[in-house]
């Protein structure tokens, strides 16, 4: 459905946005694509939907060029931008109709597919209410049925949970997956890990404009991080002491946190494949070192740490 091949762009004042991106999604896949903030996670989408040029390189929709076919590849592709962009003044019933014009659907069909959508949004007793008086769960609802009224068959969703409560989040991933067993074909921003480990199929991680993982939820999980996450709060560590020293004593890789409110006091993350064995031994070799370890646990690796495993924990501008 989609292909994204060597695909790079440089905006004005020469900031690489995107560098040598490639990367395909299959039809009927979800793919979440996760990053950074400024990792390029936009420019990729707007490319796709043509909203800018790439500086070289080349984005193919269900098989056309999207440069050569902007009017074809629109109406394939139905989009829940970030930012809703609903017109506040108009009712959820003018807002679908309006955008039934603009996508040329049929009008012997039409009346029947927004009572559908509104139906979907869990908005029919409330179509006729403008825009304003909705609350942000409910906007984001019409903004993702917004997207689906031309029968699109790319869905493009953009931070679809952003600032919304638990029970229209809920519905929202109900209608993914819906949509999914419905063959649509659907890429989806988000800095929600649990969101990306509940949707997608595969996931693509970018950062600083390249691909750096790929792969599904669970292998990455796998490849990236191990079986066990162990986490450590100990004090007794020297200056000299820091995270290098630590991994090579104790044989595992370690990530000492950045900061800490009690600057005697440090936490550690650990990976592990082997977590019952590991954790014990650790504890016994910090403690043979003359360091006291205050709090131990274990638990399952989750997509927060994959993330953080590849891209790093360092907050960046």
């Amino acid at each position: 459905m989609i292909e994204i091949d060597h695909l790079s762009h440089v905006y004005k004042g020469g900031i690489k946005a995107l560098d040598d991106l490639s990367f395909s999604v299959e039809e009927g896949e979800i793919l979440g694509l996760l990053g950074p903030n400024g990792a390029g996670k936009s420019t990729c989408v707007k490319m796709i939907t043509g909203a800018i040029r790439p500086s070289c390189g080349s984005v193919r929709v269900s098989g056309y060029e999207v440069f050569r076919n902007l009017r074809k590849v629109r109406h394939i592709i139905g989009v829940m931008p970030q930012e809703t962009a609903l017109y506040q003044d108009l009712t959820a019933q003018e807002t679908l109709e309006y955008h039934a014009d603009i996508y040329g659907v049929p009008r012997e069909v039409r009346d029947d597919r927004i009572a559908e959508m509104l139906k979907l949004a869990g908005l029919s007793l409330r179509k006729d209410d403008l825009v304003k008086t909705y609350s942000g769960g409910m906007k984001r609802r019409l903004a993702l049925v917004r997207a689906l009224l031309h029968d699109s068959k790319l869905l493009i969703l953009d931070e679809m949970s952003l600032g919304i409560d638990v029970q229209s989040r809920n519905l929202i991933w109900q209608q993914v997956k819906m949509l999914k067993k419905e063959g649509k074909t659907i890429i989806f921003c988000t800095n929600y890990m649990d969101e990306a480990d509940e949707l997608a199929d595969r996931l693509v991680i970018i950062d600083r404009g390249r691909l750096v993982a790929e792969g599904s939820p669970q292998s990455l999980k796998k490849t990236h991080v191990g079986n066990f996450i162990i986490e450590l709060e100990f004090r007794g560590l020297t200056d000299e002491q820091d995270q290098s020293w630590i991994s090579e004593q104790i044989g595992l890789e370690v990530e000492l946190a950045s900061e800490n409110e009690d600057p005697g006091i440090q936490t550690a993350r650990i990976q592990s494949e082997d977590g019952y064995n590991d954790l014990p031994q650790v504890i016994r070799i910090l403690s043979n070192l003359g360091i006291t370890v205050r709090q131990a646990s274990m638990r399952s690796p989750s997509l927060g740490d994959v993330f953080l495993t590849i891209t790093g924990s360092k907050l960046r501008d």
